[in-house]
């Protein structure tokens, strides 16, 4: 049995044929009216930029995570060793990874999309 979908369309006839016939001539009135607009070439993607984007990214979650351990053990007051040098450690691996951030931070905005992202910045002022 044939599906709906893959069935032939039956014909048109009476005022079904007329309003598809208005139809078309008021789509074909339209398109004379507003031709399309011709579609802009996409930007080729620059893997360097893709790099230094990921590298930010990558940077910025090890030091959110950094950050999150290191509040984690500020509430910590159990009274067994190694827990200074556990902060310690978290402190310092906080430092480790806002420096790498910092770091990445200076290399995307050195690239052209951070440029280019400097650039649309500068289009609107700030509050």
């Amino acid at each position: 049995m044939p599906s709906v979908a893959t069935a032939p369309a039956a014909p048109m006839v009476g005022a079904a044929a007329g309003k598809l016939a208005t139809l078309h001539a008021t789509l074909a009135r339209l398109e004379a009216m507003f031709p399309p607009r011709p579609r802009p070439a996409p930007t080729p993607i620059d893997p360097a930029a893709v790099a230094a984007r990921h590298a930010l990214a990558r940077a910025h979650s090890t030091m959110f995570d950094a950050r999150a351990a290191k509040y984690a053990l500020r509430d910590d007051y159990r009274p067994q060793p190694g827990r200074f040098a556990r902060l310690r450690a978290a402190i310092i691996r906080y430092q480790q990874a806002r420096a790498a951030y910092a770091t990445a931070a200076a290399a995307f905005h050195a690239s052209p999309a951070g440029a280019a992202l400097q650039a649309a910045r500068a289009k609107y002022p700030r509050f």
